[in-house]
């Protein structure tokens, strides 16, 4: 088994993917669609993408912190861990949350704020992190930040959990999977969701919950990485997920997938394989994933996913792409090959906005937070 402080960078990349193709998501929703679900379900269910942010964290969780909670938790090391968490992913929140409420105070045009999203008491929320328990009745200012939420509720049991599996681990393994199943089951089929912005309209049976039952879709997708995990610890079923065609197969399958739209719970199986898969290949994949490009990407992943909503805020205030059919958030449309070149641009502003932040904002910050009070 390798040593626990391996940098499993196979995973790198995986995340800066899967921030690009949540970021494409948001365009095709906030600024203009320009793939037609018709042709294809990808896009569409890229929101998705956030569950494997889930599973990977859970993944990378236990590789990095197994040994520290294995039979006890001591008041140093859940210091520790928690400082260094939310030296991970606070700062940069902050930051987003404090530019994003200034600049539409500051250049919201009239008769545009305040609104449902821009809800001046969801500022308390947003800032606490605690926007994703259902308190507001929609998503409320820098949107993807309810991930960053549930993702926090995930840390707080994670020593807990850890300890269980460490002490327990087939009654954990078991209980867990058990409880897995009833969440996501539960989110797709018996709890109350609403369509925030069209209410009349019925939900789906999906897992795309945010500001309302996020946290437990965060926790599940958690887990189920804590679990795969000791499926990665296990000698035989790493050589099976090492090899270049099984992460290619998965790959393909995934792909399918989401193209064919089927259940969510499908797709998050995928997902837990390919984590692993990812994790365990030392082989071609291993090569293309060290690729610089990706790596960095990877890196200013975070960056990239908060700082989205800087480039879509504008047109929730009445800016409109040349060419641009139709009125409401996902019913705006445009036709591809324009699509495809204002997509494009975005991203790449995107990316370059992420670099600044990631350089400027999100590394020094944690490098400092973790000086300070480690």
């Amino acid at each position: 088994m390798p040593n626990k402080t391996e940098y499993l960078s196979n995973l790198t990349p995986l995340r800066g993917i899967a921030a690009l193709l949540v970021a494409v998501f948001h365009f095709e929703m906030a600024i203009a669609r320009f793939i037609p679900a018709a042709q294809t379900m990808f896009f569409e269910k890229c929101y998705l993408m956030v569950d494997l942010f889930f599973i990977m964290s859970g993944f990378i969780m236990m590789h990095v912190y197994d040994e520290t909670f294995t039979n006890s938790i001591n008041k140093i090391s859940l210091r520790k861990f928690f400082v260094a968490r939310f030296a991970r992913i606070y700062p940069l929140h902050f930051f987003a949350l404090a530019l994003l409420v200034i600049l539409v105070l500051v250049f919201s045009p009239a008769g545009t704020y305040p609104n449902r999203i821009e809800d001046p008491s969801a500022i308390l929320t947003n800032f606490l992190l605690i926007h994703t328990f259902y308190i507001h009745n929609i998503y409320t200012w820098n949107i993807p930040s309810w991930s960053i939420s549930a993702e926090m509720v995930a840390y707080i049991f994670f020593p807990i959990i850890a300890i269980f599996i460490n002490r327990k681990k087939a009654l954990s393994v078991i209980v867990l999977i058990i409880f897995i199943v009833a969440a996501y089951y539960s989110i797709m089929y018996l709890l109350p969701r609403k369509n925030p912005l069209y209410p009349e309209i019925p939900v789906p049976h999906n897992i795309n919950t945010t500001y309302d039952y996020g946290s437990l879709r965060g926790v599940a997708g958690f887990i189920a990485g804590m679990l795969m995990y000791l499926v990665y610890q296990l000698p035989q079923f790493r050589n099976i997920f090492s090899k270049d065609i099984v992460a290619f197969l998965i790959c393909i399958a995934l792909i399918v997938s989401m193209h064919f739209a089927v259940s969510d719970a499908w797709v998050v199986i995928l997902f837990a394989a390919i984590v692993i898969s990812f994790a365990s290949n030392e082989n071609y994949l291993h090569k293309i994933c060290n690729n610089r490009v990706l790596q960095y990407l990877g890196d200013i992943s975070y960056s990239i996913y908060l700082m989205q909503i800087f480039f879509q805020e504008p047109f929730s205030k009445g800016l409109r792409l040349p060419d641009t059919i139709g009125f409401g958030r996902g019913k705006q449309n445009i036709d591809f090959s324009s699509g495809l070149m204002y997509c494009t641009i975005y991203l790449l502003l995107l990316i370059a906005v992420s670099s600044v932040t990631y350089y400027f904002i999100e590394k020094p910050c944690r490098r400092f937070i973790n000086r300070k009070w480690q």
